[in-house]
């Protein structure tokens, strides 16, 4: 049977590594897990082209969740055609994106044009909705949908068996394999960051019993059931260590006054810089080089997990 995954590194933010869709060939034909973002769309429809696929030979392709570095190039596949499965709360904003549009473009602010761009809308009738648990046939191939929140509400890992591999796209569930270091990010983003629910996230990957864990934002980080696993544990040690850091952070922000005080201002550069001093230390202790730590976990991201972390303990205060 006709069976191979490819990574296409997309060139997400001018930087190698930092985002990859997964080109999966099977005996119907080709599917893709994640589209990259409208301003990557270049760069993929050429990484494609040199392996002999085009994208209208893409008839199916599925999304982890619909945050613009994974499925900001849905609407250019949908106009070749292509089906777009995606967890049922993300179809209204790929067939009517403006909403989606609008909160990414308060997040990322002057970062939007750059590197992201404006998602195209999906037709209704290839905007596909999946549930947890659901199976779908695409390529000829058979997947199984895991329904993983914490990052997002909106996120589904995608469990492909073949023979006796499992493999097991996991969007940004596993958080961030920074390049060359044994360092995992954890991405917090506002407005749908979820702590508990992302653990509980962690042990259903688990129990899906994965050979190969494909990271939108990493790559493939395991090639057998023991790696695997030892993989979802350290981004469980991971993941407690950032909660405990933001909760403390977060606390001190919220209890200095109310959000437009100078007070808050103060607190919160305060709490950047603390977060910045602490991040950059696990960082450099896990071999991140200078040069990956300005990349990945710069100011612009420190600012992102700190509002996904300060808006998740507002709506608990």
């Amino acid at each position: 049977m006709t069976f191979q995954i490819q990574a296409i590194d997309v060139g997400y933010l001018n930087l190698q590594g930092a985002a990859n869709v997964f080109l999966i060939e099977g005996p119907a034909g080709f599917a893709l897990v994640e589209s990259g973002t409208a301003t990557t769309w270049p760069e993929l429809v050429s990484q494609l082209e040199q392996r002999g696929v085009h994208p209208t030979q893409i008839m199916d392709l599925l999304l982890t969740h619909i945050h613009l570095d994974h499925a900001g190039a849905a609407g250019h596949f949908a106009a070749g055609d292509s089906r777009v499965w995606v967890h049922s709360f993300g179809v209204p904003h790929l067939i009517d994106p403006a909403k989606l549009i609008a909160s990414s473009r308060r997040v990322h602010g002057e970062m939007y044009e750059r590197f992201y761009g404006d998602l195209w809308p999906t037709p209704e009738s290839q905007a596909l909705a999946v549930v947890d648990g659901q199976s779908i046939s695409a390529a000829g191939l058979e997947f199984h949908a895991i329904e993983t929140p914490g990052h997002a509400r909106h996120h589904h890992a995608w469990l492909l068996t073949h023979e006796d591999q499992r493999h097991v796209f996991v969007g940004d569930a596993l958080g961030i394999a920074v390049p060359n270091s044994d360092f995992i990010s954890i991405p917090t983003p506002p407005p749908e960051f979820d702590p508990l629910a992302w653990k509980h996230s962690l042990q259903c990957l688990r129990d899906a019993a994965p050979t190969h864990l494909w990271l939108t934002h990493g790559g493939l980080q395991s090639s057998n059931a023991t790696d695997a696993l030892r993989f979802i544990d350290r981004v469980q040690a991971r993941l407690q260590e950032e909660c405990d850091v933001l909760n403390k952070l977060c606390g001190a922000i919220l209890a200095s006054g109310a959000r437009e005080s100078s007070a808050y201002e103060h607190a919160l550069k305060k709490a950047i810089q603390e977060y910045k001093n602490c991040l950059h230390a696990k960082a450099a202790a896990a071999d991140v080089s200078a040069q990956h730590v300005d990349q990945f976990l710069g100011e612009y991201f420190l600012r992102m997990n700190l509002q996904g972390a300060l808006r998740h303990a507002s709506t608990r205060a």
